[in-house]
């Protein structure tokens, strides 16, 4: 999924030295509106104590050598692995939507195992050397303070944090979600879900680097090769090398052009957030998208332009011109519980099932997606292909979650077990929060208000059926 930047400039040089480490400002906030991990506020603050972690203070950048992948590990969906031979190990780098670009690794270049971070975006205007506070939230409840050094890396700019310690990267990867200051800057939320895999992965790189099961001279060798013009980069390096950011898009297998094979178009369900034209959707939805559209009705057709699409979240913002006077409000507390009654309207199934839309009921499952993936809920109300990106309302009709995914047969257990348990009907929603942050990160406004009164089901239909569209991407190929 994510690449690395391109290489083309000299891998020679000396790193500056470390700066001084100043002291870690911490504190607890109150107040979360969703599920947190299982480390406590008190574990946290015992934790901080014990470590009295330091971070860097403003001193001379790095180059971009030591941000670069010099060799893929792992490559999954929301994050990719990279062995690193500036630092003499590895790190794990994350996109997000809007470009940018989170970087967690260690550094084993003083003789020491210390780690880092790096935030970084082609949009932002940091500078080389200066120095800029950093203020991360976790979970709305856990706050750090820090003072990183402006980088630039090719044309992306940003800031990092050197000579972290071990236990502020576990918090890290414990955490669902962060939003993140710089320099009086906000730059949004960021979901962490899944980090704590990736982190994993990136200490295993580690050990085999350290180990020396992964040989940083081979690669050292192979990228002063390449960078001369004599070879052509290995297979995992391929697609992962952009040349504007870290999740520079892939290259296609060389001297094959893509053909003119006709248009096709899938669907999907969408549903406004405020009056301006602003919808959200799943980013699946629109994947590959050369035009979109949203239809309300059998004659309604708009065109829409896509705003924002983050793949991590599988969530889209799109925009149409005409302004729109109904618009889905999100719930705000109380929460939705488990048990409670929901309400899902789209249009799954086009050309079987009605063109006006179709209406499922159901009941809150889960707390939890699957692997306790904090950032979902379970539902029962049955969702059928063209569902995704629909809204999920309580029976109040306010938004709880948006419809991501459908398990309908599923073989759970493993190769040499024979006792396969098949899994069906099993639906997942993105929880309302996620979409907030999501909207916050690219400035679309939105409305929260409390439940009301528990309304009958066909007057929930009618405020559901108000706000929702159905989404159409042509693929010409």
């Amino acid at each position: 999924m994510i690449g690395s930047l391109s290489q083309m400039e000299s891998r020679g040089g000396h790193r500056p030295p470390v700066p001084a480490r100043s002291v870690l400002k911490s504190r607890s906030l109150g107040g979360c509106d969703m599920a947190v991990s299982s480390m406590s506020v008190l574990s946290r603050r015992a934790w901080l104590v014990a470590f009295l972690v330091a971070l860097p203070g403003p001193a001379h950048a790095l180059s971009q050598d030591y941000f670069l992948i010099d060799d893929v590990y792992a490559d999954a969906e929301k994050w990719t692995i990279g062995v690193n031979v500036a630092r003499k190990s590895c790190f794990m780098v994350m996109e997000f939507a809007g470009g940018t670009a989170i970087e967690v690794g260690k550094d084993a270049s003083n003789g020491e195992s210390d780690y880092y971070m790096m935030f970084a975006n082609a949009a932002w205007k940091y500078e080389e050397d200066e120095g800029y506070g950093v203020v991360v939230k976790y979970n709305r409840i856990s706050t750090w303070e820090g003072d990183a050094v402006g980088m630039k890396l090719n044309k992306m700019r940003g800031v990092s944090l050197e000579g972290i310690k071990k236990g502020v990267v576990d918090e890290f990867g414990s955490m669902s979600f962060m939003s993140l200051r710089i320099g009086g800057n906000n730059h949004g939320n960021f979901n962490l879900a899944t980090t704590g895999k990736g982190l994993a992965k990136m200490e295993e790189c580690a050990d085999a680097v350290a180990d020396g099961s992964i040989s940083l001279e081979a690669i050292a060798g192979r990228i002063a090769q390449n960078g001369a013009g004599g070879g052509e980069p290995s297979p995992k390096e391929q697609g992962h090398r952009g040349e504007d950011t870290i999740g520079g898009p892939k290259n296609r297998d060389p001297g094959k052009d893509r053909k003119e094979e006709g248009t096709t178009y899938s669907t999907g369900t969408g549903f406004f957030v405020n009056g301006d034209g602003y919808l959200l959707t799943n980013a699946h939805v629109v994947d590959g998208c050369d035009d979109a559209f949203v239809r309300r009705g059998n004659t309604d057709v708009q065109p829409a332009a896509i705003v924002a699409r983050e793949k991590a979240n599988d969530l889209a913002i799109l925009k149409v011109e005409r302004k729109n006077a109904t618009f889905g409000k999100f719930r705000g507390t109380p929460q939705i519980r488990l048990g409670d009654t929901i309400v899902v309207f789209g249009y799954p199934l086009t050309g079987f099932l009605s063109s006006t839309g179709n209406l499922s009921t159901g009941l809150v499952a889960s707390l939890a997606g699957t692997g306790d993936d904090v950032t979902q809920l379970q539902i029962s109300a049955p969702v059928q292909s063209g569902n995704s990106g629909g809204a999920v309302v309580d029976q109040s009709g306010h938004v709880v979650g948006i419809v991501v995914a459908k398990s309908n047969l599923q073989a759970h257990g493993t190769g040499e077990d024979t006792d396969i348990e098949v899994i069906q009907n099993v639906n997942f929603a993105i929880k309302a929060g996620m979409a907030q942050f999501f909207l916050d990160a690219n400035q679309v406004r939105y409305d929260v208000e409390p439940p009301g009164d528990d309304l009958k089901t066909p007057d929930v239909a009618d405020i559901a059926r108000g706000f929702t569209v159905q989404v159409a991407c042509e693929i010409k190929r």
